[in-house]
């Protein structure tokens, strides 16, 4: 095949406006200046080794070659010898109609000049990518190489690429989203039709000018800069609402979300802004927020109402039960006690009524909140069952309880919602009952994340519940039959609010299926468990030690306040036990690590240091001398958080306060007595002869402190001594929502007034704790109110206190018999 560039010898001239391109020299295997051999191969090596397809014509512009990516191309067709008429002839079948193919071929033949990125379709669907190049020898036409690229995927491609790209233009300039680009200083280099239509401007009036000048109120500016400084310094989009100005000067809010755009290398070149107009958002919002205020006012002013009302209705209601009972006591015929019995019913439905309204009112305002405290289960069943055996009369109607005998020990939870969901279930139960059972069941239902679970049942074989019926029981103010109320009396409230009682606990509440009775009622409700047996608490009786001693054993007490802190160094003493005092988290920490403890007593919060980080600090190094030492945790808190805290921190059990000597002692039992012999209490009269005020909580304070005055009136000492600062500081904290300060001091205090007998003031507390633990701002009135009702009771009862402590010294100086144990 004749080269269209046949070496050139070393006689030959490059001529002609290629001449400095085209270097004529030997072929001596070493090109002028260095260059390598490369640059000696004949053309055609590249022809064929080009990925492109190459077809050569001659100056005749003859067909006179092809590489095989062409020939495959053609499907091994090959155009080789034929001239450019037969040329643009073979090639016109396989272009598109449309294509110019035999106007283009001749202008180029004619105009010899180089011609690139010609882009061809075929009807086949492939899209060529045609580039032609003359060749010259000096002004010598010599031919030309044509160029053939298949660029089929790269232009669908982009032809996809430019379909998303309008298809997103319309969707942005057709939606609620008008969008914008900036540069990093927040003048606009692109906007959107849709922005256009927002702003009221267009295109001309923004490109270049700054977007928080022209559109952000100026009051607002420092904030949207503020937040476009954010967004470049961090590299993190932003979502906000601003409120913005607009070209005929109305203002408008628009949600904006905010991210920054890069250049190829990821640096940041401005950022992109998707604004979207939600006035009609915030109006409503702002309309719903009013219509909530109005709604909290309304709820507010009913609730005023319901106690008011309940103040009205219950006063004359008191004297008319009261004088109804009077009268039943006194001479009267048969006539008159019938009208006697009637009111008293009559006024028992009222009475019923009026409870039932506030109760339900409270629950929807969601002032009712769950307070945990150690309770007896078996005690409260027994006494409800007592209670409506009293009621039931004469009637053929038995009443039994069953509890699951695993259920022995003291529960933590909240006993007056119990007792509240049991009477409701119980007074159903024995208005639809006029012959047969009623009976209340309780077993352990499971334990999941150290919770114990209970379920109860509450069934009867009174009237029953029709099954279509069932869905309506629970609502307020619903019956299951028209005739109920007629028949049986009641609002429809009682088993509605047991539901509303039992979900604010957790549990969830059915009607079952059981043999032998026509209605069930069921629920679970979960406890923490305290682990202390029934038989180890409570007794009206005072209790001495049969045996008195802890041999060897070495207690760490870490406790700051002084009242718990006196009341434990006296029970230490008294069975006599070694102990070490500290009163915060430093010096814990120093005494634990220079030695070895039987047993660590540990407030959970400690000055210097919180009591489960301590603990976590005990645990995690296994070269300290006490990372395997029982720690019991002593806590004012019975909350169920609290304990799952404990435990993941390593605490080992926990006691809560206030508690009796026996609780103390079942402690030092389970975790000081090697010998696993038990020291037992054994029941003695109350030998010391002191009675307690009764302004006071007598049963509690003999319970507390056995027959040992001594102890009662160091901690009364201590009591009087220290309440009013205390309480006066509290006062500071409260007048200054020092919000954190105020739920250390309290958790601090609550205990202290259980423990002069002032045992309602420490429930006020633990109410008043409760309130503190979230959205303390939203509930500071109710802060304030209860805290000021607590503080009248302190300062009311303190003579009390301070006379009942003089009463103590007293007894203690004055001979008499059996003296104090």
């Amino acid at each position: 095949m004749k080269t269209i560039f046949p070496i050139p010898s070393k006689k030959m001239k490059a001529t002609g406006e290629n001449s400095r391109k085209i270097i004529a020299t030997e072929h001596t295997g070493m090109p002028p200046n260095g260059a390598p051999d490369i640059f000696s191969l004949p053309i055609t090596v590249w022809l064929n080794n080009t990925s492109a397809g190459m077809l050569v014509t001659d100056e005749r512009h003859r067909c006179i070659w092809v590489n095989d990516v062409f020939s495959k191309y053609m499907n091994g067709i090959s155009p080789i010898h034929l001239s450019y008429t037969e040329l643009i002839r073979f090639f016109k079948p396989m272009i598109a109609e449309h294509v110019p193919l035999e106007e283009k071929m001749k202008a180029l033949r004619q105009e010899k000049k180089p011609w690139f990125g010609w882009e061809v379709p075929f009807v086949n669907g492939q899209i060529w990518e045609i580039n032609y190049l003359p060749v010259f020898d000096g002004r010598r036409f010599k031919g030309s190489i044509w160029q053939a690229i298949d660029i089929t995927r790269r232009h669908h491609v982009q032809e996809e690429i430019k379909r998303n790209e309008e298809k997103f233009r319309v969707i942005l300039n057709n939606l609620n989203a008008a969008m914008c680009e900036t540069d990093v200083n927040g003048n606009i280099t692109r906007v959107y039709e849709s922005f256009c239509r927002l702003s009221g401007y267009n295109e001309k009036e923004l490109i270049g000018k700054n977007i928080t000048d022209v559109f952000v109120p100026e009051e607002n500016r420092k904030f949207a800069r503020a937040l476009r400084k954010r967004r470049l310094d961090e590299n993190v989009p932003l979502v906000y609402d601003m409120e913005i100005v607009l070209k005929d000067g109305s203002r408008r809010w628009v949600l904006a979300s905010s991210a920054n755009v890069y250049d190829r290398n990821g640096h940041i070149t401005g950022g992109a802004g998707i604004h979207m107009d939600i006035t009609g958002q915030k109006k409503l919002q702002k309309e719903l927020e009013e219509a909530r205020k109005l709604a909290e006012e309304a709820q507010h002013a009913q609730k005023d109402f319901l106690a008011s009302m309940s103040h009205e209705i219950r006063t004359p209601l008191n004297a008319i039960i009261g004088m109804a009972h009077l009268l039943e006591e006194t001479t009267l015929d048969a006539q008159q006690k019938e009208y006697v019995n009637i009111l008293k019913h009559s006024s028992g439905i009222l009475l019923g009524i009026v409870s039932d309204i506030l109760d339900i009112s409270r629950i929807e305002a969601g002032e009712l909140q769950v307070n945990q405290r150690e309770f007896n289960l078996r005690e409260l069943i027994q006494s409800l069952r007592h209670t409506f055996e009293l009621k039931l009369g004469r009637r053929p109607v038995k009443i039994i309880a069953e509890l699951e005998a695993s259920l022995n020990t003291w529960l933590i939870g909240d006993d007056v919602l119990l007792n509240q969901i049991l009477l409701n279930l119980l007074g159903n139960a024995e208005k639809f009952t006029n012959e047969g059972e009623i009976a209340i069941k309780a077993m352990q239902e499971s334990w999941q994340d150290n919770k114990l679970w209970i379920r109860f049942r509450v069934c009867d074989t009174g009237i029953g519940i029709k099954k279509d019926k069932l869905e309506l029981i629970f609502r307020n103010y619903k019956q299951a039959e028209g005739d109920i109320r007629e028949k049986y009396g009641g609002t429809g409230l009682g088993l509605a609010i047991a539901k509303q009682l039992v979900e604010l606990q957790g549990g969830t509440i059915v009607v079952e299926e059981i043999i032998g009775f026509n209605t069930c009622f069921s629920f679970n409700l979960p406890f923490m468990d305290s682990r202390k047996p029934l038989s180890a608490i409570g007794g009206k009786q005072s209790r001495k030690l049969k045996q008195r001693s802890f041999e060897d054993a070495r207690v760490l007490v870490v406790e700051d306040n002084p009242m718990n802190l006196r009341y434990m160094m006296s029970l230490l003493e008294k069975y006599k036990i070694n102990y070490q005092l500290a009163t915060n988290g430093p010096d814990a920490t120093y005494f634990l690590e220079s030695r070895q403890y039987d047993l660590i007593l540990m407030d959970i919060r400690i000055p210097g240091m919180n009591g489960l980080e301590l603990a976590q600090k005990i645990r995690a190094d296994e070269n300290q001398p006490n990372v395997a030492t029982p720690v019991i945790a002593t806590t004012a808190v019975a909350m169920e958080s609290t304990a799952t805290m404990a435990r993941a921190a390593g605490i080992t059990d926990i006691l809560t306060k206030p508690y009796t000597p026996d609780q103390l002692l079942q402690i030092f039992n389970k975790y000081l007595n090697e010998d696993e012999i038990e020291i037992i209490m054994e029941e003695v009269q109350n030998l010391s002869g002191f009675e307690f005020n009764n302004d006071l909580d007598v049963q509690y304070l003999t319970d507390l402190y056995e027959n040992n005055i001594s102890y009662a009136a160091d901690l009364f000492e201590i009591f009087i001594r220290t309440i009013r600062d205390e309480v006066e500081k509290l006062s500071v904290l409260v007048d200054n929502h020092e919000w954190e300060q105020i739920k250390f001091q309290v958790h601090k205090l609550k205990p202290n007034f259980a423990m002069v007998g002032l045992t309602w003031i420490s429930t006020k507390m633990q109410e008043l704790e409760n309130y503190l633990r979230v959205n303390q701002e939203l509930h500071s009135n109710d802060i304030s109110r209860l805290f000021n009702e607590i503080r009248e009771e302190v300062y009311k009862f303190y003579p009390v206190v301070e006379e009942e402590y003089r009463k103590m010294q007293g007894f203690i100086d004055a001979p008499h018999e059996g003296g104090n144990d």
